[in-house]
């Protein structure tokens, strides 16, 4: 036994063929991703890409431009508009939620909504959050786990909880 288990390690043939089967895994799971987003957001521009395991919110109210990429386990949640442009970068685990409550009123609080903008050329890294009223101007940079509530004008780096411009080009 271990000697055909020594072969088969030795052999090319079998590498060849695991290669294949996982490049094929990686090619089916794009294809499903692709076929997906086109499903759930019917305004997607060309060469766009979203994670399969991204959740989204309120498809129909997502709107995304040309070249631009969600990663996974991120979250879209629309219950009013998201425009994102092109050539945007999301990484991994970022939410974009729309939504909200209303503290001022009195308990239950009811759901309020305001819609987001993204506009092009903009990367935000892992685990950020943007809150719901918030534009993002041109090529800006959010940094790794920062919380966005208000605007931020565009060449801006913003990092941390609040927020704060470390640069501006």
């Amino acid at each position: 036994m271990k000697r055909i288990f020594k072969v088969l390690l030795e052999n090319e043939f079998v590498f060849v063929i695991v290669r294949f089967l996982l490049s094929t895994n990686y090619w089916i799971s794009g294809v499903i991703s692709h076929i997906r987003l086109r499903a759930l957001i019917k305004n997607v521009g060309r060469k766009s890409s979203c994670h399969w395991t991204v959740e989204i919110k309120f498809g129909e109210n997502i709107q995304i431009g040309h070249h631009s990429a969600i990663g996974p386990y991120s979250c879209l949640g629309a219950k009013s508009p998201i425009r994102i442009g092109s050539f945007v970068r999301v990484s991994r685990g970022v939410i974009i939620e729309t939504a909200g409550l209303d503290l001022n009123q009195p308990a239950p609080y009811p759901h309020t909504s305001k819609e987001i903008t993204i506009e092009d050329g903009v990367w935000i890294a892992s685990n950020a959050i943007i809150l719901g009223g918030v534009t993002i101007g041109r090529k800006s940079i959010i940094g790794a786990g920062a919380v966005v509530s208000k605007n931020v004008l565009p060449n801006s780096v913003v990092v941390g909880q609040p927020v704060r411009l470390i640069n501006r080009n």
